[in-house]
């Protein structure tokens, strides 16, 4: 219990890291447009201080590897079936193979965008909340809602629509990670808080 505990805290990390590494590179980025370029310009071979992005990266990956380990065994003591709780730690794994290989790999180099692995990620709220039944409540529906609205902002970020723009390429990027970030970290609050209940642990 003790130890998906701890891995299921990486995940709560995750999203903290990876936001948090993205306003501290943009402070040593002068001139750095939020708006209209992408998060992964602040590690580019032509940014002041790629270092700080790129480690932050392979900092956010680890928590998000910590995190998947955590799920499939925090939901499988939750009683949750195999199948759904390695779908969910799965979707995740990729989603943090492809944080550690944009770390690794900067910009421009081809593998930096890991394959597409990223999307993988819209994946674990949705696999998390069907996990998680019948428990999580409201964190099921939030989770739920987070998986549809990422899928909208994929499809966006893609081209549906025409919205994104050179002038707005940053803000619908951002906003797609914010629409999945934070529900995985919720996703493994939740199960930690869960398994912590069932167990009698203290949090």
């Amino acid at each position: 219990m003790k130890l998906s505990r701890l891995l299921l805290a990486g995940g709560i990390a995750m999203p903290l890291l990876y936001f948090g590494t993205v306003a501290v590179a943009g402070l040593f980025y002068p001139g750095y447009d939020n708006i209209a370029r992408a998060p992964s310009e602040l590690g580019a071979a032509g940014a002041p201080y790629p270092q700080i992005f790129n480690l932050g990266m392979v900092a956010t990956s680890v928590a998000a590897l910590a995190g998947a380990a955590g799920l499939v065994v925090g939901l499988r003591q939750l009683g949750s079936g195999v199948f759904l709780s390695v779908l969910t730690g799965a979707s995740l794994a990729l989603l943090g193979v492809s944080t550690a290989m944009s770390g690794l790999f900067p910009l421009p180099d081809p593998p930096h965008y890991g394959f597409g692995l990223t999307a993988a990620g819209l994946l674990t709220p949705l696999f998390g909340a069907l996990a998680l039944r019948p428990r999580g409540g409201a964190v099921r529906w939030v989770l739920l809602l987070a998986f549809v609205a990422g899928v909208a902002l994929l499809a966006i970020n893609l081209g549906a629509g025409g919205l994104v723009s050179a002038s707005n390429t940053g803000l619908w990027l951002r906003a797609l990670a914010l629409a999945c970030f934070p529900a995985i970290g919720l996703l493994c609050w939740e199960a930690k808080r869960l398994v912590e209940r069932r167990s009698g642990e203290p949090s």
